[in-house]
This record gives structure tokens, sequence and C-alpha cells, in this order.
């Protein structure tokens, strides 16, 4: 794969993991053009099945799976060191390193989002250089094959988008244990509910204004 396709395709996979709003409605026609020029059929089925799904879904469907799958560790979550480490204070170490990492990239990170929260670690991996973005994958492609096992048992179109997102990372010569130890699921933190809820609400705002 052409790695502007690469980058592309990491920057759609963080856009369509993000809470769906209007603006995501409107862009799943160009989505489909995008996949349908990938030339790598392992990556491009996935993503087209999720897009190809999710275009007959009516907005309250979506936003209503994306709750149910996503908010408040139902399921499962998308924010990659609370996997493993919850709320021990080793994963705000985690979470600075995160950040610094960024921005030593030249990549900025406001405190909107944590900085381990997947669809932003793919906005960036879409930004930078293969071996940036592989040193952060290598990291936490555990976290992410987690989750995608975890989104398989509960049935959800969302591991589509990770299917394509782990065999993008082994397209650029990672290598993925696809059977991740599983990791007990605890409930979100009150400070990560309260940017999740957050962000919830200033994205309605948007909708409505």
């Amino acid at each position: 794969m052409k790695q502007e396709v690469i980058a592309s395709s990491y920057q759609l996979i963080s856009f369509f993991l993000r809470y769906p709003t209007e603006e995501h409605r409107l862009a799943v026609v160009d989505a489909q053009r995008f996949v349908a020029e990938i030339e790598e059929l392992s990556v491009k089925k996935p993503l087209a099945d999720f897009l190809d799904t999710i275009a007959d879904w009516d907005q309250d469907q979506w936003v209503e799976h994306y709750i149910e799958v996503f908010d408040f560790g139902k399921t499962s979550n998308l924010y990659m060191t609370y996997l493993k480490l919850g709320e021990q204070k080793e994963r705000g170490l985690e979470l600075l390193k995160l950040k610094k990492f960024y921005e030593a990239a030249g990549f900025e990170v406001t405190d909107k989002e944590l900085p381990d929260f997947l669809p932003l670690m793919l906005e960036f991996c879409g930004e930078v250089r293969k071996e940036v973005r592989l040193e952060l994958l290598g990291k936490h492609v555990a976290a992410i094959v987690e989750t995608k096992n975890k989104l398989v048992k509960f049935e959800s179109t969302y591991h589509l988008l990770l299917n394509a997102l782990i065999t993008l990372i082994k397209a650029e010569g990672l290598e993925v244990e696809e059977e991740a130890l599983t990791i007990e699921e605890k409930p979100l933190s009150l400070e990560d509910v309260r940017i999740m809820q957050s962000m919830r609400e200033q994205l309605i705002n948007n909708q409505l204004s």
C-alpha cells in the first residue's frame, strides 16, 4: 500500500471511531469512494462492510449503538492504557509519556481528550512518519487486539474498523499477536467519564447550533 493511502486509512478509522454526528453521516459516501480505491483487499473489505452497514442506520440508531458499545466500560472502551492499568497511578505516568511523545513529534494535544484515546492515537498515526507511528502502535497493539476481541463478542459492527486497523498495522511490518490476553474489564474513572460527557455535550451543542 502507498504511504499516503495508509496515512489516510488511519485518519478514516480515527474519524469513524469517534462519537457519531451528522458530520460523520455526511462523510460516509466520500469515505466509501476512498475505500473503493484501496487495493489491499484485507483492509478494503472490513472498511467497506462497516460503511455499508452504517449507511443503512439512522442517526439515532448509530448513536445508540456507539453509546452501548463504548461508554462506561459496558463492553469495551477506547482508552488503551485503561484496559491494562485501570485507575492505577501508573496510568497517569503512561498518559504523561504519551502526551510528551506526541509533542516531541510536533502533534498538539488538547485537554479535551486523553492521550490514550484510540481515535486520537490514530489521528496522530495519520500525520507522522511510519517509524514514529509504529513505535506508538507497538506499545499498544495488545490493547487494540483486546478491544477488537470484545467487539467481536458483542457482535458490534465496530469490530470491522478494528479488523481493518490490525491488518493495516500488519501491512506496515509490525508483528501482531491476535490472541491477546483477556483483560478484566473495569468501569471508567470519574475523570474519564467527565471528559466523555463533556465531549458528547459539546458535539450535541454543535449539532444544535
